[in-house]
């Protein structure tokens, strides 16, 4: 938790180095929303990556393992949901979202770019 503010400064950063200013907030948030799932619902540690080559890139891996990895949620979360929003708002956030798990652990990744996704 102490390095979050850091982390999010950083990738603020980096994402308006990648043309991705006016979308910078969207990068932070989902990030956060995907390390809070880490924290929660994963294991220690809890790693993020992050780069850019003309769109940006941020994976967040931590030491838990599912059996299946969830696909993001195609419809939002009903208002008695208490749970079940972090994954739709990263997907409703980034243009791409990909979840891999294996015994060694799981990792989220999510892409931005500053065009559009076709269809969109």
């Amino acid at each position: 938790p102490g390095e979050q503010a850091t982390l999010r400064a950083e990738v603020d950063g980096l994402a308006a180095a990648q043309g991705l200013s006016e979308r910078s907030a969207d990068v932070v948030l989902a990030l956060e929303e995907l390390i809070a799932n880490a924290q929660e619902h994963g294991a220690p540690p809890v790693e993020v990556t992050a780069w850019g080559d003309g769109r940006m890139v941020i994976e967040v891996t931590d030491g838990g393992s599912m059996r299946s990895a969830p696909a993001a949620p195609a419809r939002p979360p009903t208002s008695d949901q208490d749970r079940g929003r972090g994954l739709w708002i990263v997907s409703q956030l980034a243009d791409h979202l990909s979840v891999a798990s294996t015994t060694r652990g799981t990792t989220v990744r999510i892409e931005f770019t500053s065009e559009p996704p076709i269809g969109a």
